[in-house]
């Protein structure tokens, strides 16, 4: 199984720092891979030592947030969207074009309120929020 530098970092910011044994744990490397991969992600200022262990710097931080908004490099990654001329619902993996999706304006119904952003059309989930449709380019619907 090949990992991505997304699916490491976001694991680094889920336990907070890690160690090559949770690389193992999680992805099955050997351990001598886990551990050239940490100190690769390191060389590349995503990653600083923390005693026995890595945790994220201020780049890595920011490369995550980058990878929320327009999606990793690696096409097969299941944590980025709309990275292949389409927007994939995270709820019913519904594949919607990028020129069709629009930006709905918040509306407010009677009992709840709509908030602006891309919705799926088939089980009107959020897909993304305003912030990050407009980051990607997506135009305001009428």
């Amino acid at each position: 199984m090949k990992t991505n530098k997304h699916q490491t970092l976001k694991l680094v910011q889920k336990q907070r720092a890690v160690h090559s044994r949770d690389i193992v744990a999680h992805f099955g490397y050997s351990k001598g891979t886990a551990r050239s991969y940490l100190s690769y992600l390191g060389r590349q200022d995503l990653l600083e030592r923390m005693g026995a262990n890595y945790g994220l710097t201020q780049r890595g931080h920011d490369r995550l947030n980058y990878f929320e908004v327009s999606g990793c490099p690696d096409v097969r990654c299941p944590l980025c969207k709309g990275k292949a001329g389409y927007l994939t619902c995270p709820s019913c993996a519904y594949k919607m074009p990028k020129q069709q999706a629009k930006i709905l304006k918040e509306e407010d119904y009677l009992f709840v309120v709509r908030h602006a952003g891309v919705y799926c059309p088939r089980c009107f989930r959020l897909i993304f929020n305003q912030a990050q449709a407009r980051l990607l380019g997506i135009r305001e619907g009428e």
